[in-house]
């Protein structure tokens, strides 16, 4: 849905009057990078007790009219956001949010905006060192950032936020969503694997907090420093080993080809493995089966998100980049659950 930034820029104008007080100005305002729904970022000049300030905002909010459940309550990260920064988790700090539809029609989440740019796993920032140990060095931060998000205390810090999902209802939730992919071949093979994937659920497997996306597009680096962890909207509380799954399956090689391949000098998934045991100090099983989770899941995305942009639904060429790897992720992932096994 597009958003007219001359509109939005008013809108906020007057917000911000409301909120900082009557001699500030906004300014710059974007649309923020991504694929995470409708996100803007902007400037707030402005006085206080005659001196002046300024901040940099990023403001998330869901389209007009789709009911506001899952990714698009954008206020069900309010609590998430303030949890984890009490718990040391690098997220940005949340400014203002509500559900007042006079300012924006829609309910609104606005959060500062920390300096960096993203580590991509692929193609990634020309800036970054790519040697092998540069790259460990920040993927151990991304890796010890996966630790803490684990480590919160949900039952306590996130009492009633959030029903936890159950392995076989996170496999299930796919469905409809590779039902409808852009290839009859896709939807077979992502099929198959789902269906070992069901076969073989751990049962013992830890549950918190999870992510939901944890990989290179959401990490924001300041230097070399991990500044955030971004774009909590799929986050959830289920099987939370699916987020190291995830950051494995990003950083495979043998999951992806073409422009998606992911640098050379990414750690093995031992490397990774070792790196999140020490985090959260107790050994952890049925990596693979995660692995191979987080493929499935991956592929049913992009399966369907290939068919919206090649129907003209929602364009983004970039699902077109990440199409050719589609079969590497299925086969990828029945090629981890087999070994699971």
């Amino acid at each position: 849905m597009a958003v007219d930034l001359d509109i939005l820029q008013q809108q906020l104008q007057d917000f911000a009057i409301a909120h900082y007080g009557k001699e500030t100005i906004v300014s710059q305002v974007e649309v923020m990078p991504g694929h995470a729904g409708l996100s803007f970022g902007f400037r707030v000049d402005y006085q206080e007790a005659g001196h002046p300030f300024n901040e940099s905002l990023v403001m998330r909010m869901p389209p007009k009219g789709v009911r506001q459940s899952g990714n698009t309550d954008v206020l069900r990260q309010v609590p998430l956001l303030r949890a984890l920064k009490r718990h040391g988790v690098p997220v940005p700090r949340v400014r203002w949010f509500g559900d007042d539809l006079r300012w924006f029609e829609v309910p609104y989440l606005m959060v500062e905006r920390l300096p960096g740019r993203t580590f991509r796993f692929a193609d990634p920032d020309p800036s970054f060192d790519l040697s092998p140990n540069a790259v460990a060095a920040h993927f151990r931060q991304i890796v010890q950032a996966l630790a803490q998000t684990h480590r919160l205390n949900w039952q306590q810090d996130l009492t009633g936020w959030e029903t936890p999902r159950a392995l076989a209802d996170e496999i299930r939730f796919w469905d409809p969503i590779l039902a409808k992919g852009a290839e009859p071949a896709w939807i077979t093979q992502g099929e198959e694997v789902r269906a070992l994937l069901l076969q073989s659920i751990p049962h013992d497997a830890p549950v918190g907090l999870f992510h939901g996306d944890f990989q290179g597009t959401n990490f924001l680096f300041d230097g070399d420093t991990l500044n955030a962890v971004l774009d909590w909207e799929i986050s959830g509380i289920g099987g939370q080993l699916l987020d190291l799954g995830w950051v494995m399956a990003f950083a495979d090689p043998e999951s992806w080809t073409g422009l998606c391949s992911p640098i050379a000098s990414a750690p093995s998934a031992a490397d990774i493995t070792a790196w999140y045991e020490e985090g959260v100090q107790r050994k952890v099983s049925n990596v693979a089966w995660f692995r191979a989770l987080a493929g499935y899941r991956f592929g049913a995305i992009s399966c369907f998100n290939v068919m919206l942009h090649r129907r003209g639904k929602r364009h983004d060429p970039e699902w077109e980049n990440i199409a050719p790897s589609v079969p590497f992720l299925f086969g990828r992932a029945k090629e981890m659950v087999l070994n699971e096994e």
